[in-house]
């Protein structure tokens, strides 16, 4: 999982509130620091169903553990998680006072994300798509899981779609630069350019490699 930011639909976290209880104790609440709040939402066997916390959580997912540590995110950030009626994490949201998210999980990662990041005058904002992983695998044993899909603009670079193969590797890149020029860029599996598309002064070219 990527340490995930882990998640899902806040529709169906509210049609299981009907028949689920909110667990937020005194007693909870005074052992945590101050100025730190949270409420879970727990099915009628118990298993969290939906988490909002104002510090980074750890991640449930298959019926372990994941320390807060290993999550992505601010350390005291806004977050809202969703659990499947197995208590695993599935989708969530986090924002912070530089950053904010959006993501969905397969059964053992990270799916997809939608994210954005500023500081001054610099931002970006990303929808990165990842591949699934064989799902019977258990967490601890997922290897890294390749992006598939990356939409990105950001004040530096402009705007970047890539789609790459099955190792993470950009093959096809769409981009309109900073300065509003476009490319359009075929790429090998060691990353040069085998045919490059653009439009310099209005006109079209096409340059095989």
């Amino acid at each position: 999982m990527t340490s995930p930011l882990s998640r899902r639909t806040a529709l169906r976290g509210a049609a299981l509130a009907a028949t689920a209880t909110v667990v937020a104790t005194p007693a909870a609440a005074e052992a945590e620091p101050r100025g730190t709040h949270s409420f879970t939402v727990r099915d009628n066997r118990g298993r969290q169903r939906l988490l909002a916390d104002t510090r980074r959580p750890p991640i449930l997912i298959g019926g372990g553990v994941i320390p807060a540590e290993q999550r992505q995110g601010p350390e005291h950030g806004t977050y809202l998680i969703f659990n499947d009626e197995n208590g695993s994490e599935r989708g969530g949201v986090v924002a912070g006072a530089s950053e904010a998210s959006f993501s969905l999980d397969y059964v053992n990662a990270q799916a997809l994300t939608l994210a954005t990041r500023w500081q001054g005058r610099q931002g970006a904002t990303a929808l990165f798509f990842k591949q699934m992983p064989d799902p019977g695998l258990p967490v601890e044993q997922t290897p890294p899981t390749p992006t598939r899909v990356e939409l990105v603009w950001s004040t530096a670079d402009g705007a970047v779609l890539a789609l790459n193969d099955s190792k993470g590797r950009p093959r096809i890149v769409i981009s309109v630069d900073a300065q509003d020029v476009p490319s359009i860029r075929v790429l090998d599996e060691q990353g040069a350019v085998i045919s490059d598309l653009a439009q310099p002064s209005g006109k079209s070219k096409y340059v095989s490699g």
